[in-house]
Protein backbone atom coordinates (compact mmCIF):
# COMPACT_ATOMS: atom_id res chain seq x y z
CA UNK A 1 0.00 0.00 0.00
CA UNK A 2 0.85 3.49 -0.60
CA UNK A 3 0.59 4.45 3.24
CA UNK A 4 4.23 2.66 3.80
CA UNK A 5 5.56 5.49 2.20
CA UNK A 6 6.13 9.00 3.87
CA UNK A 7 4.93 11.02 1.16
CA UNK A 8 1.50 8.80 1.12
CA UNK A 9 0.90 8.14 4.65
CA UNK A 10 -2.07 10.37 5.56
CA UNK A 11 -4.03 9.29 2.36
CA UNK A 12 -7.47 7.21 3.22
CA UNK A 13 -6.88 3.51 2.17
CA UNK A 14 -9.45 3.24 -0.97
CA UNK A 15 -7.54 6.64 -1.95
CA UNK A 16 -4.25 4.89 -1.44
CA UNK A 17 -5.65 1.71 -2.89
CA UNK A 18 -6.63 3.56 -6.31
CA UNK A 19 -3.18 5.42 -6.75
CA UNK A 20 -1.06 2.32 -5.88
CA UNK A 21 -1.84 1.40 -9.76
CA UNK A 22 -0.07 4.23 -11.02
CA UNK A 23 3.25 2.69 -10.00
CA UNK A 24 5.17 0.37 -11.26
CA UNK A 25 7.28 -2.31 -9.05
CA UNK A 26 10.70 -3.52 -9.49
CA UNK A 27 13.08 -5.62 -7.51
CA UNK A 28 17.13 -5.00 -7.64
CA UNK A 29 19.54 -6.65 -5.93
CA UNK A 30 22.67 -5.46 -4.21
CA UNK A 31 25.25 -3.63 -5.94
CA UNK A 32 22.72 -3.16 -8.56
CA UNK A 33 22.15 0.83 -9.95
CA UNK A 34 18.44 1.98 -10.40
CA UNK A 35 17.54 2.13 -14.07
CA UNK A 36 14.12 2.31 -15.36
CA UNK A 37 13.40 1.72 -19.19
CA UNK A 38 12.14 5.05 -20.90
CA UNK A 39 13.37 8.11 -21.14
CA UNK A 40 16.35 9.52 -18.49
CA UNK A 41 15.43 11.34 -15.70
CA UNK A 42 11.72 11.06 -16.52
CA UNK A 43 10.70 8.95 -13.23
CA UNK A 44 10.28 9.50 -9.48
CA UNK A 45 10.93 6.43 -7.43
CA UNK A 46 10.22 5.50 -4.09
CA UNK A 47 11.82 2.66 -1.49
CA UNK A 48 9.42 -0.16 -0.70
CA UNK A 49 12.37 -2.11 0.87
CA UNK A 50 15.81 -2.26 1.29
CA UNK A 51 18.53 1.00 1.21
CA UNK A 52 20.01 2.94 -1.72
CA UNK A 53 22.80 5.14 -1.57
CA UNK A 54 22.54 8.36 -3.88
CA UNK A 55 26.10 9.21 -5.00
CA UNK A 56 28.36 11.41 -7.28
CA UNK A 57 31.28 10.84 -9.07
CA UNK A 58 33.81 13.99 -9.13
CA UNK A 59 35.64 14.70 -11.92
CA UNK A 60 38.72 12.90 -10.98
CA UNK A 61 36.54 9.88 -10.40
CA UNK A 62 35.70 10.13 -6.12
CA UNK A 63 32.49 8.84 -5.30
CA UNK A 64 30.77 11.34 -3.04
CA UNK A 65 27.80 9.91 -0.92
CA UNK A 66 24.67 12.53 -0.50
CA UNK A 67 22.28 10.66 1.46
CA UNK A 68 20.70 6.88 2.31
CA UNK A 69 17.74 6.45 1.37
CA UNK A 70 15.66 3.91 3.78
CA UNK A 71 12.26 2.52 3.59
CA UNK A 72 9.63 4.71 2.58
CA UNK A 73 11.72 7.45 1.16
CA UNK A 74 11.05 9.05 -2.41
CA UNK A 75 13.59 10.66 -4.82
CA UNK A 76 13.97 11.37 -8.22
CA UNK A 77 15.95 10.66 -11.48
CA UNK A 78 16.82 14.57 -12.43
CA UNK A 79 19.97 14.70 -11.27
CA UNK A 80 23.59 13.58 -12.08
CA UNK A 81 23.35 11.64 -9.17
CA UNK A 82 23.93 7.51 -9.33
CA UNK A 83 21.63 5.32 -7.28
CA UNK A 84 23.30 2.06 -6.25
CA UNK A 85 21.05 -0.40 -3.88
CA UNK A 86 23.08 -1.12 -0.36
CA UNK A 87 20.65 -4.26 0.30
CA UNK A 88 18.30 -6.00 -1.85
CA UNK A 89 15.32 -3.39 -2.67
CA UNK A 90 12.01 -3.03 -3.30
CA UNK A 91 11.28 -0.22 -5.78
CA UNK A 92 7.71 1.82 -6.75
CA UNK A 93 8.02 4.66 -9.31
CA UNK A 94 6.43 6.42 -11.49
CA UNK A 95 6.58 8.76 -14.83
CA UNK A 96 6.97 12.57 -13.82
CA UNK A 97 3.91 13.82 -15.76
CA UNK A 98 1.61 10.84 -13.97
CA UNK A 99 3.05 11.96 -10.40
CA UNK A 100 2.06 15.83 -11.39
CA UNK A 101 -1.53 14.44 -11.89
CA UNK A 102 -1.67 12.70 -8.47
CA UNK A 103 -0.36 15.57 -6.67
CA UNK A 104 -2.58 18.01 -8.52
CA UNK A 105 -5.29 15.65 -7.46
CA UNK A 106 -4.23 15.28 -4.04
CA UNK A 107 -3.46 19.03 -2.24
CA UNK A 108 -2.36 17.60 0.78
CA UNK A 109 0.38 14.93 -0.99
CA UNK A 110 1.48 18.56 -2.11
CA UNK A 111 2.33 19.84 1.27
CA UNK A 112 4.06 16.77 2.39
CA UNK A 113 6.11 16.89 -0.48
CA UNK A 114 7.13 20.34 0.22
CA UNK A 115 8.28 18.65 3.73
CA UNK A 116 10.33 15.84 2.17
CA UNK A 117 11.97 18.02 -0.58
CA UNK A 118 13.19 20.34 2.37
CA UNK A 119 14.41 17.61 4.04
CA UNK A 120 16.25 16.17 1.08
CA UNK A 121 17.69 19.75 0.26
CA UNK A 122 19.00 19.68 3.72
CA UNK A 123 20.71 16.51 3.97
CA UNK A 124 21.95 17.45 0.62
CA UNK A 125 23.35 21.15 2.04
CA UNK A 126 24.42 19.27 4.68
CA UNK A 127 26.82 16.95 3.41
CA UNK A 128 28.27 19.54 0.81
CA UNK A 129 29.29 22.15 3.47
CA UNK A 130 30.67 19.51 5.72
CA UNK A 131 32.74 18.58 2.85
CA UNK A 132 34.27 22.31 1.78
CA UNK A 133 34.47 23.15 5.55
CA UNK A 134 34.78 20.65 8.55
CA UNK A 135 37.74 18.35 8.97
CA UNK A 136 37.29 14.69 8.30
CA UNK A 137 37.03 14.12 12.70
CA UNK A 138 34.43 16.49 12.84
CA UNK A 139 32.61 15.24 9.87
CA UNK A 140 32.68 11.93 10.58
CA UNK A 141 31.29 12.38 14.22
CA UNK A 142 28.57 14.56 12.65
CA UNK A 143 27.82 11.79 10.50
CA UNK A 144 27.76 9.46 13.61
CA UNK A 145 25.61 11.19 15.77
CA UNK A 146 23.09 11.89 12.64
CA UNK A 147 22.46 8.33 12.58
CA UNK A 148 22.46 8.29 16.44
CA UNK A 149 19.70 10.07 16.49
CA UNK A 150 17.81 8.90 13.39
CA UNK A 151 18.13 4.93 13.78
CA UNK A 152 19.33 4.84 17.74
CA UNK A 153 17.77 2.86 20.35
CA UNK A 154 18.66 4.42 23.95
CA UNK A 155 20.03 1.51 26.45
CA UNK A 156 21.80 1.59 29.45
CA UNK A 157 25.19 1.64 27.62
CA UNK A 158 24.31 4.79 25.18
CA UNK A 159 22.94 5.05 22.08
CA UNK A 160 22.76 2.00 20.10
CA UNK A 161 22.42 1.43 15.97
CA UNK A 162 23.84 -0.26 12.76
CA UNK A 163 25.31 1.95 10.19
CA UNK A 164 24.39 -1.07 7.36
CA UNK A 165 27.61 0.59 5.92
CA UNK A 166 31.22 -0.91 5.45
CA UNK A 167 33.94 1.67 6.55
CA UNK A 168 34.64 2.16 2.59
CA UNK A 169 30.62 3.38 2.44
CA UNK A 170 31.07 5.66 5.40
CA UNK A 171 34.21 7.09 3.94
CA UNK A 172 32.38 8.07 0.56
CA UNK A 173 29.93 9.89 2.60
CA UNK A 174 32.38 12.32 4.50
CA UNK A 175 35.39 12.06 1.39
CA UNK A 176 37.66 9.97 3.18
CA UNK A 177 39.29 7.05 3.25
CA UNK A 178 38.50 3.48 4.79
CA UNK A 179 41.95 3.53 6.30
CA UNK A 180 40.98 6.78 7.65
CA UNK A 181 37.85 5.82 9.29
CA UNK A 182 38.74 3.41 10.76
CA UNK A 183 41.72 4.88 12.55
CA UNK A 184 39.44 7.86 13.59
CA UNK A 185 36.69 5.10 14.81
CA UNK A 186 39.64 3.42 16.54
CA UNK A 187 40.50 7.08 18.50
CA UNK A 188 36.71 7.18 19.24
CA UNK A 189 36.24 4.00 20.88
CA UNK A 190 40.13 4.25 23.05
CA UNK A 191 38.03 8.17 24.22
CA UNK A 192 35.62 6.22 25.68
CA UNK A 193 32.80 8.02 23.05
CA UNK A 194 32.12 5.05 21.09
CA UNK A 195 31.87 1.57 21.33
CA UNK A 196 31.33 -1.04 18.23
CA UNK A 197 30.91 -4.48 18.32
CA UNK A 198 30.46 -5.71 14.76
CA UNK A 199 27.36 -4.33 13.24
CA UNK A 200 26.98 -1.99 15.46
CA UNK A 201 28.10 1.23 17.46
CA UNK A 202 27.19 2.42 20.42
CA UNK A 203 27.30 6.22 21.12
CA UNK A 204 28.27 5.93 24.85
CA UNK A 205 28.75 9.99 25.19
CA UNK A 206 26.81 11.77 23.07
CA UNK A 207 27.79 14.94 23.88
CA UNK A 208 31.50 14.69 23.46
CA UNK A 209 30.99 13.19 20.16
CA UNK A 210 28.75 16.60 19.44
CA UNK A 211 31.64 18.58 20.60
CA UNK A 212 33.96 17.38 18.23
CA UNK A 213 31.67 18.77 15.41
CA UNK A 214 32.18 22.07 16.50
Amino acid sequence: MLNDFKLFKDLPADESERLAAYFKQCHFAKKQHIEFSGPPRDYIYLVRSGRVKVSYLSPEGREITVTILQPGDIYSMHSEASATVLEAAEIWYIGLEEFKKIVMQNPNLAVNLIRILGVILRDTNDALLNLAFKEVNSRLAKLLLKMALKTGVTTDRGVVFEPGLTHEEIANMISSTRQTVTSILNRFEKAGIIDVQKKRITVKNMEQLAEIIG
